[in-house]
């Protein structure tokens, strides 16, 4: 994948970087998007304030119906970016950027997904030194199934989010406003304004973690590094509460 505003070298084709550069979907394909998360967003703060306080005695299977809804909803966003950017005539897959031809290409995004982990896990740290620490949101998983459930939970997540925020939003934002780094803030701001109902510091922690995958995605000209990163981060998150 050919970034916006990345130098072209000699062995690149200069009309595929160009086509790199123009719009991967129609602009009202990204305002339906856009319209979507913020209704998301609405819907989540009206939720948050309807909650009721759990009772101890939570019943089996308690995380199965939310996590089988964040499953579908992932898969669901993904499939709503790839109708948007068939209109143009671009596959996903050039979306994802990059190619893993051997082992030692594997191996050098494999590297730094672990890299991208570190950082995320400072940034959760400074964040909780700066607003002080939040408790646990996500329930650890009590049954087999949920601890799957949310394995698969966290890969989808990895692979559509990045897909969707770093791959889409990211590339038709630089078309719109020609600037990489308004694209990487823009889209890292999108990327955590749904989590607001949940509180500005997570809003806020989100919203770095979107500027380090923009980053990456960006630097590597792939979503592959960022994808396994985002996946692992995700499932020690939910499971080695790390």
């Amino acid at each position: 994948m050919v970034f916006c505003g990345s130098v072209v070298t000699e062995n690149e084709n200069p009309d595929l970087a160009a086509r790199n550069c123009k719009l991967v979907a129609p602009v009202w394909h990204m305002i339906v998007l856009l319209a979507f998360f913020a209704a998301l967003t609405v819907l989540g703060w009206l939720a948050q304030r309807g909650v009721r306080p759990q009772t101890p005695s939570a019943p089996p299977f308690r995380l199965v119906p939310l996590q089988i809804q964040a499953i579908i909803f992932e898969w669901a966003t993904l499939v709503w970016v790839w109708f948007g950017v068939r209109r143009k005539g671009v596959r996903v897959r050039e979306l994802i950027g990059g190619r893993w031809t051997d082992a030692k290409s594997f191996l050098s995004d494999a590297l730094l997904a672990p890299c991208a982990w570190l950082l995320w896990i400072c940034i959760t740290r400074i964040a909780n030194l700066l607003f002080g620490h939040s408790a646990d949101r996500i329930p650890f998983p009590a049954t087999l199934l949920e601890g799957i459930l949310a394995v698969v939970v966290s890969i989808s997540a990895g692979v559509c989010e990045e897909i969707i925020f770093r791959g889409y939003l990211q590339r038709q934002l630089w078309a719109l406003t020609r600037s990489t780094a308004i694209a990487i803030l823009l889209q890292a701001m999108i990327f955590g304004v749904p989590h607001v109902y949940q509180g500005t510091r997570l809003a806020a922690t989100v919203c770095l973690y979107g500027v380090l995958f923009g980053v990456l995605a960006h630097w590597r000209h792939s979503l592959r590094p960022g994808i396994l990163a985002h996946a692992w981060s995700d499932i020690a998150a939910r499971l080695l509460r790390m």
